[in-house]
């Protein structure tokens, strides 16, 4: 059914370089601690998604560019798999695609020859060395991708989706930047939202979530990626995922205070540096994810 293609496996050394996508630590190296980080985090998302009646369409987005969106998302898929779940691992960023490049497939045709070019696509979508993962990547750069992304056939195209796989992940834009991520949120069943501490402005994500908020986005998690506790050859360090409603996003906007320390129940996994991933946060989690 779907276009065969078993990826070069790259070593940890050369995933390293951008020019070879994003690191997949979850398969380089499953016993690494951000591996395991990335499950807990999958674990959280499936508990925020428990109470939505059709959960099969998540977006990855940022409010800035290099928040590890991309990195976030394709290990997430990875991880959904490693559980059997049939997933179909969509690039719809057609400004800095990557999906390519991790995976070593040409990116000649993807989503927007699907969208602009009337291409089949189970056509486009490529089989990967992981069981149960599948790909399909951004295309060549369209002159109208937010049009695109909007179209009724991208409607069509997701349903179809849908219908195929048991989870569709979608690695789209930061949000401040172009229109792509708001056009894909109507169509998608929920939000994730990267930001990087230390680096993501607080008045970026204050912006960010008051986008989510006037989309009425089902927004359901919030993924803090702390650099200064990234592990070594990695470069990367995930610390939280937080439950974060649309109507806590409006307080973010006019939010001028310090964040508070949050006092409320919370289900934790501590590892090597003690860091915790919470599933639970209060009402102010913009406060301490704009922080």
């Amino acid at each position: 059914m779907f276009s065969k293609k078993n990826p070069q496996k790259l070593s940890t050394n050369d995933l390293r370089f951008s020019r070879y996508g994003v690191p997949l630590v979850t398969v380089q190296d499953p016993q690494n601690v951000v591996a395991e980080r990335f499950r807990v985090l999958r674990a959280n998302i499936d508990f925020a998604a428990a109470s939505l009646k059709n959960f099969k369409t998540i977006l990855f987005t940022s409010a800035e560019m290099s928040d590890g969106k991309s990195t976030t998302a394709q290990n997430l898929a990875v991880t959904w798999a490693q559980t059997g779940k049939r997933i179909l691992l969509l690039d719809a960023d057609f400004r800095r695609p990557t999906l390519h490049k991790t995976f070593s497939i040409p990116n000649e045709h993807g989503l927007t020859t699907v969208l602009a070019m009337h291409e089949q696509p189970a056509s486009v979508i490529h089989s990967t060395e992981i069981p149960n993962l599948y790909v399909m990547t951004s295309g060549p750069m369209p002159p109208n991708s937010s049009e695109l992304l909007a179209s009724d056939k991208m409607v069509k195209v997701i349903s179809w989706m849908k219908e195929q796989f048991d989870m569709v992940v979608i690695d789209s834009t930061p949000l401040l930047l172009v229109p792509d991520a708001q056009a894909l949120i109507p169509r998608t069943d929920g939000i994730v939202l990267v930001a990087t501490l230390g680096k993501t402005r607080r008045r970026s994500m204050a912006t960010a979530a008051h986008i989510l908020k006037l989309a009425k986005a089902n927004v359901l998690g919030v993924v803090s990626r702390d650099q200064r506790r990234a592990d070594k050859g990695y470069g990367y360090g995930y610390t939280s995922t937080n439950v974060m409603k649309t109507n806590d996003a409006s307080k973010a906007s006019s939010s001028k205070t310090a964040p508070a320390k949050p006092k409320v129940p919370k289900a934790s996994v501590t590892d090597t540096d003690a860091s915790k991933v919470e599933q639970q946060v209060p009402s102010d989690v913009k406060k301490e994810a704009a922080h």
